[in-house]
């Protein structure tokens, strides 16, 4: 994978936030405690452990349009299981990637708690970004979590660490309602009568090596893509709030793209 792009001029809240919205997985810290769980409970339990004690994991994640983390996990995993016990959980996100020395690439560490929630939005946009886990979402002992993000620190490489709260990282998506009822149509749009917008977009301004590349999820900051095998993302400009606006910024991406294509300057 290569080093996570951040539009100029960012904020480092911005630039966590993207980092974040790159991310197709994350690391999990929650509460192990002797009495989660049962002696004879399915995949056995820590014996050794007499008491509490942090235990990490790692998790596919989804960001809703306001960067707040989603997650589809077994009711039967230790983290699960952790986490109805105590939701106090703690997520990093990792953009270290592509970096020669990892430590000097960005980290995010959220602090706050995960709980079990129905959401069907949520679900179908966890299932667009991560197809593979349609072959097990149907499992009565898979469920969707939600992330609630109490403070976040912000970790952009050596000495370039800050805390911030959830309200400072997040996107205020107040004015965004008509882009999030669009995004399925959106996305279903692009990939079936645009594939080759989306592709002259990841080889041409993206530098992605050529593949059938789709259009995955839509935000107001960007949209991301992936070919079965590699994920990426594609950040807009500005804002973008409606559907029309996302499609000005597609077609203001897509003739910049063509334009590099034909060796236009």
């Amino acid at each position: 994978m290569n080093k996570i792009r951040s539009t100029p001029h960012s904020s480092e809240e911005d630039k966590a936030r993207n980092l974040m919205r790159w991310a197709t997985k994350a690391y999990i810290a929650t509460e192990l405690s002797p009495d989660t769980k049962p002696t004879d409970a399915p995949g056995g339990k820590a014996t050794t452990v007499s008491n509490s004690h942090p235990y990490a994991s790692l998790s596919l994640v989804t960001l809703d349009h306001d960067a707040t983390p989603y997650m589809m996990l077994s009711d039967l995993a230790d983290h699960s299981q952790n986490m109805a016990h105590n939701p106090k959980t703690g997520l990093l996100f990792d953009g270290t990637a592509g970096y020669r020395d990892p430590l000097a690439g960005g980290r995010v560490t959220l602090i706050g708690t995960m709980r079990k929630v129905n959401d069907d939005r949520m679900l179908q946009r966890f299932l667009t970004r991560h197809p593979a886990s349609k072959l097990y979402a149907g499992f009565k002992d898979f469920s969707l979590y939600r992330y609630d993000i109490q403070e976040a620190h912000l970790i952009g490489g050596f000495a370039k660490a800050i805390w911030v709260p959830a309200e400072n990282l997040k996107l205020d998506c107040t004015a965004s309602q008509e882009l999030i009822e669009a995004e399925t149509s959106i996305i279903d749009h692009m990939n079936s009568d645009h594939s080759d917008a989306i592709n002259v977009i990841a080889e041409q301004t993206l530098r992605l090596d050529p593949g059938k590349w789709r259009m995955c999820g839509i935000d107001p900051e960007g949209w991301d893509l992936h070919n079965d095998h590699v994920h990426a993302r594609c950040p807009f400009n500005q804002i973008v709030t409606t559907a029309t606006e996302a499609r000005n910024a597609l077609v203001s991406q897509t003739k910049k793209a063509r334009t590099i294509k034909m060796g236009v300057s």
